[in-house]
């Protein structure tokens, strides 16, 4: 077969195609999964200050030049924090479930004020608050933040942008991974950043994936894959990401992706396709970005699920069992385990 490549995100994202993302939704929230893609509702995530600074200091690294298409630089001179920022963003909630089909919010402020306010945690009264609200750069950014997330833009700060910038120079630097970050193509390598690939198998179903990094080593014949993560700890990686976010199975993907441009690449023949590696730096810049590799045995769990500390995370290979009966049933309810087993389960059952 041959390899095909998307060339814009916009293209990459309209493939209807199960990725690693999609996988881990399945495997995290079958609800999730079915709403998203199968009834292609598109559900805005709650905001997380780690993953957009995270998606921030990706952009600025890999794409600079799309920095724009991607972020609205807030007029906020101080943008909310805490509390109020947790008000701002429950009414932007409210606001956007009250909207109509034309775009028009149907609910008056007052009432999602009061919502917001029940929602924030704010311990004194709902009048406070809105006094504090009112002709604020709260009240700026609630409204920038209804116009531009529509537009499928992020709003972000003068701070939030000097953070990145900070977090992009420290990888740049650092001795840990600068010869990673900093390396560009030559006769000597092949660098590919958000590399998409689509159309390769794992037990029979159809994926695509976009690697932040491909390095292809045409003197060692080796085509290395790194995926950039920022997070709150970087030194507990394995347990606060690599566990709870299953990225394990984005290792996986991103492994086989590898071995499919290979197979559909002339060029690449006998090359070495290595295990991926994740490059993780600190959402506040403090701690030293850090390199996690995974060894052979690492991807074989990844495959078929493993234990860890008394729980069991599952492998690709029983989620995407689960996920193609699901399909092929059109059942998003229940496991296939459950539902095999009449729907009486040990106690232990998934433990």
């Amino acid at each position: 077969m041959e390899q095909k490549v998307i060339k814009t995100e916009a293209g990459y994202r309209a493939v209807q195609m199960d990725s690693s993302s999609s996988l881990k939704d399945f495997s995290l929230d079958r609800k999730k999964y079915y709403k998203k893609y199968i009834q292609n509702e598109k559900p805005e995530e709650k905001f997380n200050q780690a993953i957009m600074i995270g998606h921030m200091v990706e952009t600025l690294l890999l794409e600079p030049h799309r920095f724009d298409e991607k972020f609205y630089l807030s007029a906020c001179a101080n943008p909310p924090t805490g509390l109020m920022l947790a008000f701002v963003e429950a009414l932007y909630e409210e606001a956007k479930d009250a909207m109509n089909d034309d775009g028009e919010v149907t609910a008056s402020f007052e009432a999602m004020s009061i919502e917001a306010h029940k929602k924030s945690g704010f311990k004194i009264t709902y009048d406070a608050v809105i006094k504090k609200f009112a002709e604020s750069d709260a009240q700026i950014y609630f409204e920038e933040i209804c116009t531009v997330r529509s537009n499928n833009l992020t709003v972000v700060t003068t701070n939030d942008v000097t953070n990145a910038q900070k977090i992009v120079d420290e990888l740049q630097e650092n001795p840990i991974t600068k010869n990673i970050v900093n390396k560009i193509s030559s006769d000597k390598f092949s660098v590919l950043d958000q590399h998409q690939v689509e159309g390769y198998t794992i037990d029979g179903h159809l994926f695509k994936s976009m690697m932040d990094r491909v390095i292809i080593d045409h003197t060692a014949k080796t085509i290395q894959v790194y995926d950039l993560k920022c997070t709150w700890s970087v030194e507990d990686f394995f347990t606060g990401y690599y566990l709870y976010r299953r990225a394990y199975i984005q290792a996986y993907l991103y492994k086989i992706a590898a071995v499919f441009m290979r197979e559909n690449d002339p060029a690449l023949f006998g090359y070495i396709v290595k295990n991926t590696k994740f490059i993780v730096c600190d959402s506040i810049n403090y701690y030293s970005p850090l390199i996690y590799t995974l060894s052979d045995a690492d991807m074989v769990e990844a495959y078929l699920g493993f234990d860890y500390k008394g729980k069991y995370y599952p492998g690709v290979k029983n989620i995407l069992e689960d996920l193609k009966w699901a399909i092929k049933n059109d059942t998003w309810n229940i496991s296939k385990t459950a539902s095999e087993a009449g729907g009486i389960i040990n106690i232990k059952y998934g433990s």
